[in-house]
């Protein structure tokens, strides 16, 4: 049977945070470490087939309910522009991803637990 997929009852979680609304999840993730890889919010949110202006609403709005900044911004000039992550969000990314790797391991264990049968 090698090469054939076999589909089989999962389950998959995504974590959000949310205060009001929801500002962090895997998209807003996945914008900040592109960001970091190319050092550009541009080239991340183009890399993503997402507008600049959607991707800085999406970054100010994590900032604002983090109460702390997630990048530093250069504004372009002869060498250009570009951003970095802050520390803040370095961290902040790692508590996260341990939280997210976490939550994910245990949810695969109640998983288990309580619909093994209909594995």
């Amino acid at each position: 049977m090698e090469g054939i997929i076999i589909n089989k009852l999962h389950c998959t979680i995504q974590i959000r945070l949310a205060k009001k609304n929801i500002f962090f999840g895997p998209g807003v993730l996945k914008l900040l470490k592109l960001t970091g890889k190319y050092e550009s919010l541009s080239a991340a949110s183009k890399s993503m087939g997402m507008s600049y202006s959607k991707a800085y609403k999406m970054i100010k709005e994590s900032e604002k309910e983090l109460g702390f900044k997630l990048l530093d911004r250069k504004i372009g000039g002869t060498n250009g522009g570009g951003s970095t992550l802050t520390p803040e969000c370095v961290d902040f990314l790692n508590l996260y991803e341990k939280f997210e790797s976490e939550t994910k391991k245990n949810a695969d264990m109640m998983f288990t637990k309580y619909l093994n049968k209909y594995i």
